[in-house]
């Protein structure tokens, strides 16, 4: 009981922040050229470490290339969880494919509320091809749907 808990707790913190290495792939290894890309690296060289996350936070609109964040990422997600949530004995791997994708929809419904253009270059820049407000929202629904969904089948 105690070790389910404890990598319950693991794989939520492991998948809470693996957005973040998304974010430092696309800085240095995905974006290195990108404007905020160097401005970012050059906070962390000087160890402005409270600069880079409030810049990272205020500025992450302009990382809009980020793997996690594209359609493709979040199908392949779902096949994922739903594999994970399913199949997998292990509370480590659950907690943390449910918690990223957790994370990840509530990132794109903060992304709604405030910027639908956002949303949709985050989201459609692999496929190239447009979508309007409505197409938004429904796949927002849909997404949330299947996350309540292999919620309610995790605690099964």
């Amino acid at each position: 009981m105690v070790i389910n808990i404890i990598n319950i707790i693991l794989g939520g913190i492991v998948g809470w922040f693996l957005p973040v290495l998304d974010k430092i792939a696309y800085i240095y290894i995905l974006h290195p050229e990108a404007q905020i890309s160097q401005y970012l690296k050059w906070q962390l060289e000087e160890r402005q470490f409270k600069a880079f996350w409030e810049t990272l936070k205020r500025r992450q609109g302009e990382l809009d290339k980020l793997t996690t964040r594209g359609i493709l990422f979040q199908a392949a997600w779902l096949v994922l969880a739903i594999f994970t949530v399913t199949s997998v004995p292990g509370w480590f791997g659950r907690a943390l494919v449910m918690i990223l994708g957790i994370r990840i929809l509530l990132e794109e419904w903060r992304d709604w509320l405030k910027n639908k253009d956002v949303l949709r270059q985050k989201l459609l820049w692999q496929i190239k091809t447009e979508w309007q407000n409505q197409e938004l929202k429904w796949y927002l629904i849909g997404k949330t749907i299947a996350v309540v969904w292999l919620c309610l089948l995790l605690v099964q």
